[in-house]
């Protein structure tokens, strides 16, 4: 009897599926077009210029805060190189003029918060990530941290040796190091090929930290955005109450210098005794605010962003088994020209037929572009990936934030997917013959020289690198 009922059950759920897909076609079923309209979070300048956008969100008893500084790297001198990183890791970790560095970390431990600083190339950050029920502690101490940074000289002593460590454990991660000789000859004599050494970290001072924050950081180099569990109005009070009198920073930065094309060129070389060989081939590449940024991006896609769906995976890994991961990428620039890159590790012994098949691939994206169907489905992954990378309130503010702080049109985020969507394949194929030129190739490897060097030969003279000082 209970087989009976369970076959009765079955084929009673079996029928009404088969009789549907006898009688409709599936693939005429019309969908309804996927919208977005992200929020937009209120912008407001306060009366010490500092910027605000704010975005409510109490689905959970939480408060994010990040900001974007203007301060950099790219503002201090190669002979200091390592100050910007120090300084940002300094201006958290020092403690501020009122609690030492232990009552700070201990303060917001027994609260549940986390105060964070950093400094990268082209701007800075701090953020903080608090329960909404502690947030007048929170914006006190957040406020503190900003305005009245210590600069602990025994922290100061700690992280300078640790970002020292950093770079000798870097001399023993090949992808790491193949990314900074490639950058340092791309970007020789700008700002963007410079990297810390030990004899530039050695030379960074206390007073160096104290100074590059004291003569650069006002709150006009703020723009701060706030999203969870509060009242705009509340917050707007709140901020010009405790960022009032802060006087405005004595010193400004200069625009970073435009991106040269130096003519980096040709097959270089780093010995490292290694088994596998970590590779970087390209050319300088675009800013994104050239008008064919997206353009490229979706062509990018196809030759090698597209992870398992791009050429370069399909040929490089799944056809010859020569990498794990090979990838290709557009970095533009926000400011200026990025990198055009096509990297990746293999064995020593497949050195050179990774960097053949892998230039053979962009050339032929040069010469023959993408088909049809490929830059349909570059399209759609690409429109799918940016919706659905704005599912958190913090992604919003902060999009809103880089979009203002690079000058991007303001419609950008509106505007996107239909500028994306409306790309030919006619206009990536103009793009890859624009934007791809093999025979500018700049190629960096670090790895075994005895097993490597004999390779290169063949696609070129080989110039050795002598690494970091």
């Amino acid at each position: 009897m209970r087989r009976f009922v369970f076959a009765l059950a079955m084929l009673s759920f079996i029928l009404p599926v088969a009789s549907f897909s006898a009688t409709v076609d599936l693939s005429a079923l019309k969908y309804p077009q996927l919208k977005f309209n992200p929020p937009k979070p209120e912008r407001v300048v306060l009366k010490n210029g500092m910027i605000l956008y704010l975005l409510e969100d109490h689905e959970l008893p939480v408060v994010d805060i990040g900001a974007m500084v203007r301060i950099g790297s790219a503002y201090v001198p190669a002979e200091k190189a390592g100050l910007a990183e120090i300084t940002g890791r300094l201006w958290r970790a020092g403690g501020t003029k009122s609690l030492a560095p232990g009552e700070l970390d201990e303060r917001l431990e027994f609260m549940g918060a986390s105060i964070e600083t950093s400094i990268g190339a082209e701007s800075g950050s701090a953020s903080m990530k608090i329960m909404s029920k502690n947030l007048d502690e929170g914006l006190r101490l957040y406020a503190d941290v900003i305005r009245n940074p210590a600069f602990d000289e025994k922290r100061f002593v700690v992280l300078k040796e640790q970002v020292a460590d950093g770079l000798r454990r870097l001399e023993d991660e090949p992808d790491a190091l193949v990314d900074r000789e490639f950058h340092k000859l791309l970007f020789k004599g700008h700002p963007f090929g410079v990297s810390p050494t030990l004899k530039s970290v050695e030379g960074v001072s206390l007073e160096d930290c104290r100074s590059f924050y004291r003569e650069h950081i006002g709150p006009e180099s703020f723009m701060i955005g706030l999203t969870g569990d509060f009242k705009s109005a509340d917050i707007k009070a709140r901020f010009e109450k405790l960022f009032a009198g802060w006087g405005r920073a004595p010193k400004k930065f200069g625009k970073i210098p435009p991106v040269a094309d130096v003519g980096a060129s040709g097959i270089y070389l780093l010995d490292k005794k290694l088994p596998q060989t970590a590779i970087r081939i390209g050319h300088l590449g675009v800013s994104r605010k050239e008008a064919d940024f997206q353009t490229v991006r979706v062509m990018n896609y196809v030759l090698g962003g597209g992870g398992f769906s791009s050429r370069l995976m399909k040929d490089v890994r799944s056809v010859r088994g020569l990498a794990y991961s090979v990838w290709s990428y557009f970095s533009g620039g926000d400011s200026d020209k990025g990198a055009f890159m096509i990297g990746g590790e293999t064995k020593a012994s497949t050195t050179g037929e990774f960097i053949s098949v892998s230039r053979d691939l962009a050339r032929g994206m040069a010469e023959r572009g993408a088909s049809a169907s490929e830059v349909s489905g570059a399209k759609e992954a690409i429109v799918n990936s940016f919706i659905f990378a704005f599912d958190k309130p913090t992604e919003i503010t902060g999009k809103y934030m880089w979009m203002e702080y690079y000058g991007i049109p303001k419609n950008y985020l509106e505007t996107y997917k239909d500028v994306v969507l409306s790309l030919t394949p006619g206009e990536i194929n103009e793009a890859a013959q624009k934007r791809i030129h093999p025979e500018k190739f700049l190629i960096v490897v670090v790895g075994d020289k005895r097993v490597v060097g004999p390779q290169l030969e063949k696609l070129g003279p080989v110039k050795l690198l002598e690494g970091a000082e």
